[in-house]
């Protein structure tokens, strides 16, 4: 059979999940590298079998993607990698230039921010969205980049705002197949998914071993990296799940999904 297709975001916040499923070697699996929105088109369109996606991508596509409950990218309060840079106050932005490169974000964004605000797709540079009176959502790396810098005179984090909101972890991705993958290639996604949950398991064993590794190939200090990567959470258990859950019903309450999917009965790959 021929290899497994999976998607690796090429961001530092999943660094650890995929440093370590480097280190496993793991036989009939190429890696592609993207950020989510590329990732998630990649699935939907056939050129991978397995990724992790934006939840509210999952979400959209339910009905052909299989979801793989071994992991998700989540925080509980900030996480710094996804950030509004605005020249006003929260309350004051009526117009956000949003990143292209994620799907969950741009949701969770019309969710705190309401119907009312402007929404057009960043195409620019930032920072000259920002002295044109704009706000801006950025997400990864370009996002830790911005706030270090101060690119503008504010910068909100929107797992803060999320938490404040709810109370909940804030799920940005979770791991899914394509349906006609599961049927094809079973096996090889329950290797996959073992191999994912090992490695969440090896980072939560020493992770100072990822930040060094990890400061080698970003450009962050190895301390700061610690901390960000200290924020995130990897696991997909109860409290995710509600996060997500909830995030999802917002979501079709602010017209931005059709259908709630089911996540309550998925279960765990072998």
């Amino acid at each position: 059979m021929s290899d497994l297709r999976v998607g690796r975001i090429s961001a530092l916040n999943m660094y650890p999940v995929y440093h370590h499923l480097e280190e496993a070697g793991l036989p009939g699996v190429t890696f592609t590298d993207g950020l989510p929105a590329a990732l998630n088109a990649a699935v939907l369109a056939g050129d991978l079998h397995v990724s992790a996606m934006s939840s509210i991508a999952y979400a959209r596509n339910a009905d052909r993607l299989h979801l793989i409950p071994v992991g998700s990218i989540a925080c509980e309060g900030a996480v710094d990698s996804i950030r509004v840079l605005s020249p006003v106050l929260l309350a004051d932005i009526t117009r956000v230039a949003v990143t292209p490169h994620s799907a969950s974000s741009v949701t969770l964004l019309r969710i705190l921010l309401g119907p009312d605000v402007a929404f057009r797709v960043l195409d620019g540079p930032a920072g000259q969205a920002i002295a044109d009176g704009e706000a801006v959502l950025l997400i990864a790396d370009e996002a830790l980049e911005a706030h270090r810098d101060g690119l503008a005179p504010y910068s909100f984090d929107l797992g803060e705002l999320w938490q404040q909101r709810t109370g909940l972890p804030m799920v940005f991705a979770v791991w899914a197949a394509r349906e006609d993958a599961m049927r094809t290639r079973g096996p090889q996604i329950d290797l996959l998914a073992s191999a994912i949950d090992d490695a969440r398991a090896a980072y939560l064993r020493d992770p100072d071993a990822v930040a060094r590794a990890a400061a080698e190939r970003f450009p962050f200090p190895e301390a700061y990296i610690r901390g960000y990567l200290g924020r995130l959470r990897y696991e997909f258990g109860p409290a995710e799940r509600a996060g997500l859950a909830q995030f999802l019903e917002m979501a079709r309450a602010a017209g931005e999904l059709d259908r709630v999917p089911s996540i309550a009965d998925t279960a765990v790959a072998a």
